[in-house]
């Protein structure tokens, strides 16, 4: 009895089972091969096909297929052969399993019964219709067991005819290395490089692809992962690199992606942060384990995972490891700030000044204060520093100041080569000519991050102030009271603004001065129009009189009071309101006090020149009364004799 199992990649297949005889003993068969065949047939499990009876070189063949879809099919049917054939449970000791990992598959088929355990219904179906007699021994222990994966045959444990046999499906890269990159800000870039083999280019770039999927979907990675895309090893019989690499943004996110990169869920990273006591300055100790990748390394090369380990230059490395599925890392950081704000003020004229602030804990501070001090204190002439405290922090400024972006530049790249910094800071902007020019302001502040070496913990401010009256923004903030908060806190930006300038001053104080004097100018000319035609009028006596006032010093006499003349009032003024609305009617008299003539000086009369008075008043009315009359019946006649001429 024969069988030869054939197992599929996805571990479906088929298993065949064929009964060889010779031919003597067809000869003692009753109804021959084909009384064999019809009883073979009519017995056959729904497990399997029966093939029929072959003719062979010495004898015959009689062959039964059973198909699988998985393992678990395999070992159902498998089963339900030794049911029919009445095989004890004690017999059917049986171990099948599958164990995938990454790029490499163990596969273990191991069988305790027999190949005529499981056609043990064969027997008894050519006992059952007669076609062999009944104590004859149909089956023989003898046969063969072959496997096929596939395609390709497998070595078994066992020359026994029964399925034994394990095999590991590898398909790992020869070669895998890894980079990491601590980057200053915090944040942690992997690269890894996979050898992809020739022979199993499909698998390995299925593998990768799953990589790259699983890290985009993953929280704490920053951006896109960089892919060079799946290789082709159309022409090469030799391995090609595929690259990937990847940003995260904190230790716990590194770990994350090491265990899908290395397809190790054991792998582990962390990071500590510690103060020394000598100095404020920061240590981190950074450590890793079980950093292997046994599941899609190939085993037979030892060199697996090597890489670079690069950190910031002026990053004082401590302590350093690496081997063995280990990795430790010590590196001492500086000072650790608690805020950082810059601000870039930018001035009418061109000219520019740059301040920023230090703001440390008190407890970093502690003790060390001189220490702090000298490493953001700029050098004497340089630019201006001073300290403040508020709400337990220590708030350290330095301001520079230059005449244009070109000169504050050389004083801060002066400033941070004093510190230690080999990285240069770079302020640009168009020339502030013109009336309402609109410029562009580029800013590259980012190498203010070698100087807070420790990190910030919590705020980072990048700020532009722009000169009164301009306005401005980047692509995405615009300007609020002149005053422009960056949204990237890498200290590199672009303002693109407009707005007067000193020549916009002075051309508006020239216009002012130009209407200021051509006020001037008129008011002068209008006034010498009016005094002009003042001049050229008549003018009247009484006007240039002066209007004499006794005073409570002055020592006026009546003659000096009374000539001083009247307010001046024209003749319409004294017309009375009947003479305006008769014109026929004779103006009233103006009185003789009205009149501007100065009032005479009369003596005062003794007591006999008064009676003298009175008596020739008293005779002159009476005359004046008798000429009245006599005048009065003269004019009456007048009258009377006029009418009647007229008559």
């Amino acid at each position: 009895m024969n069988t030869q199992l054939r197992l599929q990649e996805d571990y479906s297949g088929q298993r065949q089972f064929v009964m060889t005889m010779a031919d003597d003993d067809v000869q003692s068969l009753n109804g021959g091969v084909d009384g064999a065949a019809q009883a073979l047939e009519t017995h056959t499990p729904d497990e399997l096909t029966f093939e029929g009876i072959e003719s062979e070189e010495e004898g015959y063949s009689a062959t039964f297929t059973m198909n699988f879809d998985d393992v678990d099919d395999y070992k159902h049917k498998i089963n339900a052969l030794l049911d029919v054939s009445d095989i004890p449970e004690a017999d059917r000791e049986m171990d099948v399993k599958i164990d995938e990992q990454q790029l490499v598959t163990s596969i273990v088929f191991e069988e305790k019964f027999y190949n005529d355990d499981l056609m043990g219904w064969a027997a008894d179906a050519l006992v059952e219709e007669q076609v062999v007699p009944e104590n004859t021994t149909v089956l023989t222990s003898g046969g063969t067991a072959s496997v096929l994966y596939d395609g390709e045959e497998v070595e078994t444990s066992t020359s026994l005819p029964r399925i034994n046999f394990s095999l590991n499906d590898d398909r790992r890269f020869n070669e895998v290395a890894m980079d990491l990159e601590i980057l200053e800000s915090g944040d942690f870039q992997i690269a890894m490089s996979y050898f992809v083999s020739p022979e199993d280019t499909a698998i390995q770039n299925t593998f990768v692809s799953e990589r790259v999927q699983s890290l985009n979907d993953q929280d704490g990675v920053g951006g896109a992962v960089e892919d060079s895309g799946p290789t082709e090893n159309h022409d090469s019989g030799n391995a090609e690199v595929r690259k990937i690499s990847a940003q995260f943004g904190s230790p716990e996110a590194v770990e994350e992606g090491l265990r899908i990169l290395l397809a190790n869920e054991q792998a582990t990273f962390s990071a500590t942060d510690t103060v020394g006591d000598a100095s404020p300055d920061a240590i981190t100790e950074y450590t890793g384990s079980h950093w292997t990748c046994e599941a899609i390394c190939n085993p037979t090369n030892i060199q697996q995972l090597n890489g670079d380990t690069v950190y910031p230059d002026h990053w004082q490395l401590v302590d350093q490891r690496r081997g063995d599925g280990d990795f430790h890392l010590e590196l001492n950081r500086g000072i650790p700030l608690d805020s950082l704000s810059s601000t870039t003020r930018l001035h009418f004229d061109g000219g520019m000044e740059q301040t920023f602030e230090f703001v440390l804990a008190d407890e970093t501070t502690e003790d060390h204060e001189d220490a702090v001090a000298k490493r953001f204190e700029p050098a004497q002439g340089t630019g201006s520093f001073r300290t403040s405290s508020q709400d337990g922090k220590t708030v350290y400024t330095t301001t520079f100041q230059a005449q244009d972006a070109q000169a504050l530049a050389s004083q801060l790249n002066d400033y941070l080569e004093e510190k230690g910094v080999t990285d240069t800071i770079s302020l640009q902007h168009d020339p502030l000519n013109g009336i309402w020019p609109e410029y562009n302001l580029d800013v590259d502040l980012s190498a203010i991050w070698e100087l807070a070496t420790g990190g910030v913990e919590e705020t980072t401010t990048f700020q532009v102030i722009l000169p009164a009256l301009h306005s401005g923004g980047t692509n995405t903030t615009e300007a609020a009271d002149g005053t422009l908060a960056i949204e990237d806190s890498t200290g590199k930006f672009s303002v693109t603004a407009s707005g007067p300038t000193t020549t916009t001053v002075w051309a508006t104080l020239a216009l002012i001065a130009f209407l200021a004097v051509a006020l001037v100018a008129a008011l002068v000319w209008r006034k010498r129009t009016a005094n002009y035609s003042t001049n050229s009028q008549p003018r009247n006596s009484t006007e240039s009189t002066p209007y004499n006032v006794q005073g409570p010093k002055d020592d006026l006499t009546e003659t000096q009071i009374f000539r001083s003349p009247l307010a001046p009032r024209t003749l319409s003024d004294t017309t009375s309101e009947t003479s305006s609305t008769n014109p026929l009617a004779e103006p009233e008299r103006t009185r003789i006090y009205d009149q501007t003539r100065p009032f005479p000086d009369v003596p005062i009369p003794s007591a006999a020149e008064y009676r003298e008075s009175e008596n020739h008043h008293d005779t002159t009315e009476h005359a004046v009364d008798t000429d009245e009359t006599v005048s009065n019946d003269s004019n009456f006649e007048e009258d009377s004799t006029g009418e009647d001429e007229q008559k």
